[in-house]
C-alpha cells in the first residue's frame, strides 16, 4: 500500500491531480491497455507484462530526460521494445529523425501502433548486431529480455544490422544520440570493430546487462579506451559524451 501512494504522488506531481489522478487509476487499478498521455496522444500498454514498468521508467522516473549541450537530429534507439522511449525523444527532440530498433515482433507492433503520429520516427524490425545477417531471439515471457545469438535455428531468427550499415541506409555522417538497452548484446557490438562507426556517435546512451551476459562492461570500457569522453550515470543508463566531436 506504502508503494502504491508513493507512485501516486509521483504520477500527480509529474501530469497534474486530476490527469495523475486519472493515469493511476487507469494504470494501478483497471489496468488499462489504451492511455491517453498529454501531448503523447494514446498510449498502448499489455497487461500482466513489463509495459507498465517501462512507462514508469520513461514518463515517472524520467531517466531519458537527460540535458544535452546541443540539438540532436538523428537518433538510434536500440532495443526499443513498444516505443516509449522513441516517443519520448520525439517529443523532447521535434527536430530529430528517430530509427527505432526492436526485434521481436509482438514489441514491435505495438511500438508501431504507438508511435503512428510520429512522422519522424522510422520503426525497424531488426536486432542491432555485430554483424550483418540473420541470428537468433531468445524470448522473455514478459517481453522484456529478448536476448540474440548466433544460431541457425530458424523458427526464432530474426535480421540482424549493424551500426554502419544503418549509417549507409539512411546517409548519416553523426548520430547525435546512439541510446542502447540491448539485453547483452552491446558485448558482440563493443568486441567489433568500433572504428568504422563510434568516431560519428556524439552521445552513447547504454543499460549495460552483464547480468545476462559476462562481460558487457569490459567489453564496451576496452571499446571507449581510446577516446576522449565525459561520462555520467542516470538510473540504469551510463551516459557518454565524446569529446572530440
Amino acid at each position: 500500500m506504502k508503494n502504491k501512494l508513493v507512485w501516486l504522488f509521483r504520477y500527480v506531481h509529474h501530469f497534474g491531480f486530476f490527469n495523475g489522478l486519472k493515469l493511476f487509476f487507469q494504470i494501478w487499478v483497471l489496468k488499462t491497455e489504451v492511455l491517453e498521455l498529454k501531448d503523447y496522444g494514446e498510449i498502448y500498454l499489455r497487461r500482466n507484462s513489463s509495459d507498465t514498468g517501462i512507462f514508469n521508467q520513461i514518463f515517472i522516473e524520467r531517466e531519458y530526460n537527460i540535458k544535452f549541450s546541443f540539438e540532436p537530429k538523428f537518433i538510434i534507439d536500440a532495443g526499443a521494445n513498444i516505443g516509449l522511449t522513441s516517443l519520448f525523444f520525439s517529443k523532447k527532440f521535434p527536430l530529430a529523425t528517430i530509427v527505432a530498433l526492436e526485434p521481436e515482433v509482438e514489441n514491435f507492433k505495438i511500438l508501431k501502433i504507438n508511435t503512428k503520429n510520429c512522422l519522424k520516427v522510422i520503426s525497424v524490425n531488426n536486432a542491432l548486431w555485430s554483424k550483418d545477417g540473420v541470428i537468433s531471439l531468445v524470448k522473455s515471457p514478459s517481453y522484456d529480455s529478448h536476448n540474440v545469438s548466433e544460431s541457425n535455428n530458424s523458427s526464432d531468427a530474426v535480421c540482424s544490422i549493424t551500426i554502419s550499415s544503418l549509417l549507409n541506409t539512411y546517409n548519416i555522417s553523426r548520430i547525435d544520440i546512439l541510446k542502447m538497452d540491448i539485453e547483452g548484446a552491446e558485448k558482440e557490438i563493443f568486441s567489433s570493430d568500433v572504428q568504422n562507426w563510434l568516431p560519428k556517435v556524439k552521445v552513447l546512451v547504454i543499460e549495460l546487462h552483464d547480468r545476462y551476459k559476462s562481460g558487457c562492461s569490459m567489453s564496451l570500457f576496452q571499446a571507449l579506451s581510446g577516446f576522449d569522453y565525459s561520462m555520467s550515470i542516470k538510473g540504469e543508463l551510463l551516459i557518454f559524451e565524446f569529446n572530440n566531436h
